[in-house]
């Protein structure tokens, strides 16, 4: 994509906004709302043969929707019957079972691609006390699960292989996402640099944002594109990572609100991000607000603006024909691409 902004658009139209440089808005038709079956299975032959799906329909897929989360926080079993608390971020596995950092309930969950709800068993760590707070989880092709998290560093478990490790710097090292490229390397984000994991071996600080942030800015999110190109962001500035490692801050006039997630299509033309739980897309440099919260708080699904989407981060499926969502009302949500 390109990585200057000096004149880009924003417009609103049917399901989606995007904002003109002169803040000058255009009315849109409502859609009518589409009902569709939560119990539906989520692997890639579905959203192959979701045809009469319109592009941008959202629906929930697991969880129970509560905007507090009531005891039991964590549940089990068929995705609109299990329960989350806070999940954060998300992967997809190359066999589609989704992986998700279920934050307050310490625990990575995963729903296969029969919409079944699983805890994945991790070994009891005593150098945490069994704590874990996940912001973040990502898999390598053998199974091995790579987690980042608040205070509790990184974490690399296989337990097929019997790998357990555990790496912290501090009492307070925290890692808020992780992504892998196309050659099987980590790449996570730790409050002012890029690291990278290969396997076991962690590099931290591989490439260093200090002069590039605030006072008391922290890096938040990473998407990764192809050509060995990452996309990093703090709160509300969003960069460019290119191969050499130079740094390029994008949309330097553009006033995110709150970036917490970032997914990039892999060829790079279109980034998905989660900005101020919105989800907006950037293609050819014009920003799109494809979903927001409503001022109805009742997490409904439906088309585009018109369903009720509290992001918190995001993934792409395999097929890149659907976006996974962890909604901060403890429920896991779709989006059909188009």
């Amino acid at each position: 994509m390109k990585t200057s902004n000096a004149n880009f658009s924003i417009k609103k139209a049917i399901c989606i906004t995007v904002v003109c440089c002169s803040l000058s808005i255009i009315s849109c038709k409502k859609e009518t709302q589409v009902k569709a079956d939560v119990n539906a299975p989520v692997n890639e032959a579905v959203l192959a043969s979701a045809v009469t799906e319109p592009a941008y329909t959202i629906r929930t897929i697991a969880g129970v929707f509560e905007q507090t989360s009531s005891s039991p926080h964590l549940l089990n079993g068929n995705g609109p019957a299990a329960k989350f608390w806070k999940p954060h971020g998300l992967s997809v596995a190359g066999d589609g079972n989704i992986y998700i950092a279920d934050f307050l309930n310490s625990a990575i969950r995963k729903i296969t691609i029969q919409n079944k709800v699983y805890t994945v068993s991790l070994p009891y760590n005593p150098q945490t006390g069994g704590g874990l707070l996940p912001e973040a989880v990502a898999t390598a092709n053998d199974g091995t699960l790579y987690i980042v998290s608040t205070a509790y560093g990184i974490r690399i478990v296989n337990n097929a292989k019997g790998i357990n490790i555990y790496s912290r710097i501090g009492n307070s090292d925290s890692n808020l996402d992780i992504e892998k490229d196309t050659k099987g390397t980590m790449w996570f984000v730790n409050d002012n640099s890029l690291g990278k994991i290969n396997g076991i071996n962690i590099q931290r600080n591989f490439v260093n944002f200090y002069d590039k942030l605030d006072i008391n800015e922290t890096l938040r999110g990473i998407g990764i594109g192809p050509n060995n190109v990452k996309y990093v962001s703090t709160a509300t500035k969003l960069f460019k990572v290119d191969g050499k490692g130079e740094i390029i801050r994008l949309f330097p006039a553009y006033k995110f609100t709150f970036i917490s997630g970032i997914t990039v299509t892999k060829d790079g033309q279109t980034i998905y991000i989660a900005d101020g739980n919105a989800i907006k897309m950037i293609k050819q440099d014009v920003i799109t607000t494809i979903a927001k919260p409503l001022p109805s708080g009742d997490g409904r699904d439906g088309i585009g603006l018109n369903a009720d989407v509290v992001a918190a981060n995001l993934a792409l499926s395999n097929s890149e024909k659907a976006l996974f969502i962890s909604d901060t009302r403890n429920v896991i949500r779709k989006m059909i691409l188009p």
